[in-house]
């Protein structure tokens, strides 16, 4: 038997009026005990208000009561699983009773559930009970993985996981070359893998552990939208052409201005009007249209170059109204690079990048970058052109400016179970979404008007086609079983809840009713009696 309580107003009146009341009370029993009543008369008034004290608090307050079950838990486990597993946790867990998921018959309540793959029926007769989940010991388990459904060309993909080591020291590695694994512990692990994916279309790649393939991680590529950036220099330099030629091999539109004099200025390819991304110089600040630039949130901007980082840190953040703070630090990068004898102290709001010598900051829908390193170049000169691509991909990786028209959705989707999928369209948002024969009804966001939204299921397992540029991969039942176990006990967990609401009864509020007439009723009769 439990109690919980739904008062009809909030807690600041809901106390107000119990404290008011019952300071009244106590001042009119404290006022019949200056007039010389006697004692037992004045314990009888006391015990009357009190009585009708609790009764207003009881209308006030709405208990609710339910019945919890007290009786200890069951082990529930997959078929499948071995003797020894099941015997390690019945010892751990200081368990004496043990069935099969298909002989379960509401043994119990709570309920302790063990496997890795139980489906939406098996789970049917454990609504309203309270679940502990726990996963067998078992090598290359993985208990949760995920990462982008949709990415375009030259994207950072992103696989965030939590995989079981019955070893230390395995390396847990995505299918291609030149990725950093990750070294797993024993026990549970959780990290996140981050590459740059190749082609175009419908790609797969393998989750390995050590030779043995976890899973195949299967996701669309689209093609890259280019952007548009400005190179502007006071002086040209081979750090700002290098940069600019390595973006036009990525496939970017770029422009350059070199400043000739304070009125004169060599352009090639003006797109000042559209554009994304400025790179330029200190000296460049100076100018109102950059400033103004900025301020009105039209784009990106990373300043290179930087000889004075205390001055410039000063100058950005009276103009911009930014928080960039500098600190001591060594000039040698372990890459080889020299930087100025300064890092970024990281501050919330701030992302920064190669050992803290770049900083970005978020203005609203701009964002401001410094970059502390005096050159990048030489890189490409000693043949390390990953080395290169790594620092600034990642820099204009974090300051993508906002597609036109974009997708969003997290992989993987499980045949039956829900999937979000996010639309982003500043010209025209559709109110359907097709996937091979599923059709989804589009919610607008009431935030972001570019934005819809929709909840879809899947109705089928391998590619699903959606238009001409777009392909979503249906999982089954037997790949990733303990992710879509936790899906489904995530479900279940949420119906549970709402099963436990409608089993609690709230108390009749003629209880508090009456019980207040009975006792002003008797209060009235008190002095006459």
């Amino acid at each position: 038997m439990s109690l919980s309580f739904d008062p009809i107003t909030s807690d600041f009146f809901l106390w107000t009026i119990l404290i008011l009341v019952l300071g009244i009370g106590l001042a009119f029993v404290f006022f019949y005990g200056k007039k010389g009543i006697s004692k037992n008369r004045l314990w009888v008034k006391t015990g009357l208000f009190f009585g009708f004290w609790a009764f207003l608090a009881i209308s006030l307050l709405r208990p609710h009561v339910s019945d919890l079950k007290d009786s200890k838990p069951w082990l529930v486990y997959e078929e499948s699983l071995e003797q020894a597993e099941l015997d390690f946790w019945m010892d751990s867990l200081g368990l004496e009773k043990s069935v099969g998921i298909s002989d379960f018959d509401l043994h119990s309540d709570p309920v302790v559930l063990l496997g890795k793959q139980f489906s939406k029926e098996e789970l049917y007769f454990l609504r309203g009970k309270q679940v502990s989940w726990i996963l067998p010991r078992e090598q290359g388990i993985i208990r949760d993985i995920s990462w982008k459904g949709y990415l375009r060309k030259g994207e950072v993909q992103r696989v965030s996981f939590s995989v079981f080591s019955s070893k230390s020291d395995q390396k847990l590695s995505l299918g291609i070359p030149q990725v950093d694994s990750v070294a797993l512990v024993t026990g549970w692990n959780e990290g996140l893998l981050e590459f740059r994916p190749s082609g175009q279309g419908r790609a797969e790649l393998p989750l390995v552990l050590e030779k043995d393939t976890l899973a195949v991680l299967r996701y669309f590529i689209g093609p890259a939208v280019p952007k548009k950036y400005q190179v502007q220099m006071g002086f040209p330099s081979a750090e700002s052409r290098t940069l600019a030629n390595w973006l036009r091999e990525k496939g970017e539109t770029v422009s350059e201005q070199i400043q000739l004099s304070r009125e004169t200025f060599l352009q090639s390819n003006p797109q000042s009007d559209s554009l994304q991304v400025r790179i330029i110089d200190p000296a460049q600040l100076k100018q109102k249209s950059v400033q103004d630039w900025v301020k009105g949130e039209m784009g990106n901007l990373m300043l290179i170059q930087v000889s004075d980082p205390l001055a410039l840190t000063q100058q950005v953040n009276r103009l911009f109204g930014t928080d960039f703070e500098l600190e001591s630090a060594g000039s040698e990068l372990e890459n080889g690079l020299e930087a100025l004898p300064f890092s970024w102290k990281e501050k919330p709001g701030q992302e920064v990048f190669q050992e803290n010598r770049i900083a970005i900051q978020r203005l609203g829908n701009a964002q401001i970058g410094i970059s502390l390193l005096e050159s990048t170049y030489p890189l490409l000169l000693e043949g390390k052109k990953e080395s290169y691509e790594e620092i600034w991909g990642d820099v204009f990786g974090a300051m993508e400016p906002a597609e036109p028209r974009s997708k969003r959705l997290d992989a993987p989707v499980f045949q039956g179970l829900e999937a979000q999928i996010q639309l982003f369209d500043q010209d025209s948002l559709p109110e359907i979404w097709s996937a091979g024969e599923d059709t989804v009804w589009l919610k607008r966001s009431a935030i972001n008007p570019f934005l819809a939204e929709g909840t879809w299921q899947a109705t089928s397992i391998g590619w699903i086609d959606s238009g001409t540029d777009f392909s979503v991969y249906g999982y089954g039942l037997e790949e990733l079983p303990a992710v879509r176990t936790a899906r489904n006990i995530s479900d279940l967990e949420r119906n549970s809840n709402k099963i436990e609401e409608s089993q609690s009864s709230p108390l009749s509020p003629w209880i508090g009713l009456i019980g207040m007439f009975l006792f002003l009723g008797a209060m009235w009769l008190e002095p006459k009696l």
